[in-house]
C-alpha cells in the first residue's frame, strides 16, 4: 500500500509544481464606462445661474476685493452662512487669534 501511495506521490507532486511555476492568468479587467455621458450632464446645467437668491454668489474677485450678489466689496471678507462682513486680515500671514475671536460671536452651523 505504501508504494502505491508512493507512486501517486512522485506523478502527481511534478504536476504540482508545474501548474504553480505556470504564470497566472491575467485577471480579466472591466473597461470603464465612458465617462462622456457624465460629463455632457455637467456642462448642461450651470450651477452657478441656479443660486436662490438668498444666498451669496460670488460673481467674481479681484487683488482687493470682491464681487457677491452684484456688490463690490474691498478687502477681505468672512463669509459664515448667509453673513457677509468685512475682515480685517488682508493676508493669511495677518491672520491671529484676535482676528478668529469673531468665532466666538459668530458660530457657522455644523
Amino acid at each position: 500500500m505504501g508504494g502505491v501511495r508512493q507512486r501517486a506521490m512522485t506523478t502527481t507532486l511534478p504536476k504540482l509544481i508545474q501548474s504553480l511555476r505556470k504564470e497566472c492568468p491575467k485577471p480579466r479587467t472591466k473597461q470603464l464606462p465612458s465617462l462622456r455621458r457624465s460629463f455632457s450632464l455637467y456642462d448642461q446645467i450651470n450651477l452657478i445661474d441656479n443660486v436662490p437668491e438668498d444666498h451669496l454668489r460670488f460673481e467674481g474677485y479681484t487683488d482687493t476685493g470682491f464681487r457677491v450678489n452684484g456688490v463690490e466689496y474691498e478687502g477681505s471678507l468672512l463669509c459664515v452662512g448667509n453673513l457677509l462682513t468685512s475682515w480685517a486680515p488682508s493676508s493669511f500671514s495677518h491672520i491671529t487669534p484676535d482676528s478668529l475671536s469673531i468665532f466666538r460671536i459668530v458660530r457657522p452651523i455644523p
